[in-house]
This record gives structure tokens, C-alpha cells and sequence, in this order.
């Protein structure tokens, strides 16, 4: 009987911590729906850009000559390319590549966190950062994302800055403005010592032989131009075949993901 109870305690607290999630990730993607209609009138022909994507996605995903073309016009340009064909793959290039490098500056790829890269380079004694504020503070919790463009939005500002506080040894107050801050200046001295990057891509163009990066914080940029090198993780599903159409892709995915016009950084490779 005392085994059920504590078993059914345990149920209860879980549950009410997955309604308190919830409700926190409900308030920040309000934010975003809010957004969307003030700005929906600001994209002209917004429904015309959707069915745009959808042909382009159509002709594009799966495409092996056009995969093909991306990689030769990639090569052209002077960017090395491997195709990695399973997870295990995906890493050991990844570790080839490091070249004895112990740390590692990393910037939001939903493929890394899919094949688990972090985890395996920690592994082998790898110091890994990331250097987006919501991917640093999931990092510091040692939590997963619960969302890919608002992977911290579950956590509320209280709790994060109760991590922080234990992270850096002082009492960091539960203020958004704090809360950056501190993050930014922690990332910045780590971003000055590495000397490899890894990103993912937001778009691979195979005309141009471009990897295309969107962000809003500007770390992506700074990771991407470390001294040694710069890796980047993408799928075979990001290649568009131009810098146009992947351009219309980022407004659309800028929109949805979070009701702005447009991103703050869109770098170009």
C-alpha cells in the first residue's frame, strides 16, 4: 500500500509539472500568434509564397541529381563535402574533423541533437557549447528542448535564473535582461577560445553552392567564422535549388516560427 501511494504521489507531481510546462510554453507562443496577425498584411502574397514552397519542396526533397549538383557546385566553391549514411557515421566524421580540438562551439542544429552529438563527444572528452541563450540554458539544466525554435519555452524565467544561480555561484535575478546577459558574456569568452565551429543549415543551395544560416541573436555568424574551421551538420532534406527559393522558405519559416517579418541575421556561405 505504501508503494502504491508513492507511486501514485509521484504520478500526480508528474502531472502537475507537465500542466505548469504547459502553461508556460501557452503564454510564449501566444506571444508568437499575436505577432503573426499584426504582420500577416506586411508579406505580400503570403498564400502564393506557401504554395511556392510546397512545389519547390515537392521537387526538391528526395531529388539525387539534385542533391548530386549541390555537393559538386559545394566542392566548386572550396567547402569539403562528406555524406554520412548513419548516425555512428555522422559523428566519426564530426570527430575526424576535430583534428585534436577539445572544445567545441556549437549553434542550434536540430540534426546534432537528433543523432546525438553532443552526447557522443562529451563522451569522449569533448567540451561542447552551445551558443544559443535557450540551447545554453537546456545545456545547464540538463533538459531537452520542448520545442525546436523555442526549445527553452517550458521553463519560466524564475527557474532559469535558480539554475544560473547555482551555475555561477551567485544569485542572478529572475529578469530576462539578467538573464542574457550573463549568458552572453559566459558564451563570449568560449567563443574566443575555440577554435572550431559547428552549425546546422537552415538551407543548402545547389545553384549557388550556399550554405544559408538564420538567427536572431548573432552568435551563429561568430561560430561559424572560428579561426580552424566550421562544420556543418544538414540534412539531405535542406537542399533547395537556389538561393531564391531557399530564401522564400526562410521568410515563410521566420513567420511561423515566430510572427516576425523577418529574421535578425541571415548569412550567406
Amino acid at each position: 500500500i505504501m508503494h502504491r501511494g508513492t507511486s501514485s504521489q509521484s504520478n500526480i507531481a508528474n502531472q502537475l509539472e507537465r500542466a505548469r510546462q504547459i502553461r508556460a510554453m501557452r503564454k510564449a507562443f501566444s506571444l508568437v500568434k499575436k505577432r503573426q496577425r499584426a504582420n500577416a498584411g506586411r508579406i505580400s502574397d503570403l498564400e502564393g509564397r506557401k504554395k511556392q514552397l510546397r512545389r519547390t519542396r515537392e521537387a526538391s526533397v528526395g531529388n539525387r541529381r539534385l542533391l548530386d549538383k549541390a555537393i559538386e557546385s559545394l566542392r566548386q566553391n572550396g567547402i569539403k563535402v562528406q555524406l554520412a549514411h548513419t548516425r555512428e557515421e555522422a559523428i566519426s566524421l564530426v570527430m575526424n574533423e576535430l583534428a585534436g580540438n577539445r572544445l567545441l562551439v556549437k549553434s542550434k542544429s536540430n540534426v546534432t541533437k537528433e543523432i546525438g552529438l553532443t552526447k557522443a563527444l562529451t563522451a569522449a572528452g569533448i567540451e561542447v557549447i552551445e551558443t544559443d541563450i535557450g540551447d545554453r540554458i537546456l545545456q545547464l539544466c540538463d533538459d531537452v528542448p520542448s520545442h525546436p525554435t523555442g526549445p527553452a519555452s517550458h521553463l519560466t524565467r524564475h527557474e532559469i535564473a535558480d539554475v544560473l544561480s547555482a551555475h555561477f555561484g551567485k544569485r542572478v535575478e529572475p529578469k530576462a535582461e539578467a538573464i542574457v546577459g550573463l549568458l552572453r558574456e559566459e558564451i563570449s569568452t568560449y567563443l574566443d577560445e575555440a577554435a572550431v565551429g559547428i552549425t546546422g543549415a537552415n538551407a543548402v543551395a545547389a545553384e549557388e553552392g550556399a550554405v544559408l544560416l538564420v538567427h536572431n541573436e548573432g552568435n551563429i555568424i561568430e561560430v561559424a567564422t572560428r579561426p580552424e574551421k566550421h562544420i556543418v551538420l544538414a540534412g539531405i532534406d535542406k537542399v533547395y535549388p537556389c538561393v531564391e527559393e531557399a530564401l522564400n522558405m526562410v521568410k515563410l519559416q521566420t513567420f511561423y516560427a515566430t510572427g516576425s517579418v523577418s529574421a535578425s541575421f541571415i548569412n550567406i556561405i
